[in-house]
């Protein structure tokens, strides 16, 4: 059975009320140490990892850059096989070191993955394939995912997920022209490799913005990308976010700390007049007030970061409507003790503790 990674002030918190439970025998003797088995602490970058890491990426970029710099000197052949030889003997020395020598062994794979890189873009220009910037990480990230796998390597996974996300921004996408159906699988791959490796917040979280790019360019492929449709682009989100919220129970943190992030940008966007058709932008006004009752709803449920949102909401309508009536100098003044009131009440609802707020 995988073991469950904490981090070592949770493991000794565990530990303690354990020790507790068993003195006052709500737990039989022995069971303890059973539950403890269960759990495993997460191992933290050492001094070491980190020499050997950026010694790795420092060799990466000089020996990349000293192939830049003699590029045009060299033969084809001559620059093709030094790239396949460099990636391969990187890989032969991570395997080779593995038991002996386990973190020299990684950082010697975290150099392949980084030859691997540049000798797609460099095999790229010297056999002159075209294509856009970003498809060369669509390529990378595909190189890099069984890697991930079999090394169960989150940094990898990561490095994956911020290459396909760079992919996703290619300019074709983003304006509509076409949709990038292909990356459903590696959204899907990432997400799969994040819940069997070890799941990682950070994954977690630029998976979701993965999701919801995706989502975009399907958006701006049917509807096209003229300012006149952006009151939907803000009501699809904001649909979004409140259902992630709304599911906060069956779905990770993090996804909902998505959900908060995306139902309150959507949400601001749309408090604003010119985000709506000109025929109806009166609009703005009934969703703001609708809004404001749905975020002071939230924060009565015990969602601390709605305070934030609600804070964002009356500080937006407060410089909107102050610049029109009060000197500049009052504006910032009022502005300025606003903040320090929002930065009080935030603290003191954050020190009720977690019965109360999230």
């Amino acid at each position: 059975m995988t073991k469950r990674k904490v981090k070592q002030n949770e493991f000794e918190f565990l530990k303690r009320e354990l020790q507790f439970l068993e003195d006052s025998e709500t737990i039989p003797r022995g069971k303890a140490k059973e539950i403890q088995e269960l759990y495993k602490v997460e191992e933290k970058l050492s001094f070491t990892k980190t020499l050997l890491y950026v010694g790795s990426i420092l060799i990466g970029v000089g020996i990349l850059s000293f192939i830049a710099s003699n590029w045009s000197e060299i033969g084809k052949t001559i620059k093709l096989l030094f790239i396949l030889c460099l990636y391969l003997g990187c890989n032969f020395a991570g395997f080779k070191l593995e038991k002996s020598l386990p973190k020299t062994s990684r950082s010697f794979y975290y150099l392949g993955v980084m030859v691997f890189g540049a000798g797609i873009f460099l095999i790229g220009q010297m056999f002159h394939f075209g294509g856009s910037f970003q498809g060369a990480f669509l390529w990378w990230t595909i190189g890099i995912l069984p890697l991930t796998w079999v090394l169960r390597d989150k940094w990898m996974l990561l490095v994956s997920a911020l290459f396909t996300l760079i992919y996703m921004l290619d300019e074709p996408f983003l304006q509509g022209d076409r949709i990038p159906i292909w990356t459903i699988l590696l959204i899907a791959v990432i997400y799969f490799l994040n819940e069997k490796i070890g799941f990682s917040r950070t994954v977690g979280f630029v998976n979701g913005l993965q999701q919801l790019v995706f989502i975009s360019t399907v958006i701006t492929f049917f509807i096209g990308g003229d300012d006149e449709f952006l009151y939907l682009y803000g009501l699809i989100y904001l649909a979004l976010g409140i259902a992630l919220i709304l599911r906060r129970s069956k779905i990770r943190d993090v996804y909902v700390l998505l959900g908060h992030l995306i139902h309150g940008i959507a949400a601001l966007m749309l408090s604003f007049e010119d985000v709506w058709p000109s025929s109806i932008d009166w609009v703005y006004i009934p969703f703001s007030i609708l809004y404001l009752i749905f975020v002071l709803f939230l924060v009565n449920r015990g969602s601390l970061f709605s305070i934030v949102i609600l804070c964002g909401l009356i500080f937006r309508f407060y410089i909107d409507l102050s610049f029109d009536f009060l000197p500049k100098s009052l504006v910032f003044i009022i502005g300025g003790l606003l903040l320090l009131g929002f930065g009080f009440y935030f603290e003191k609802q954050r020190k009720k503790g977690g019965s109360v707020h999230e």
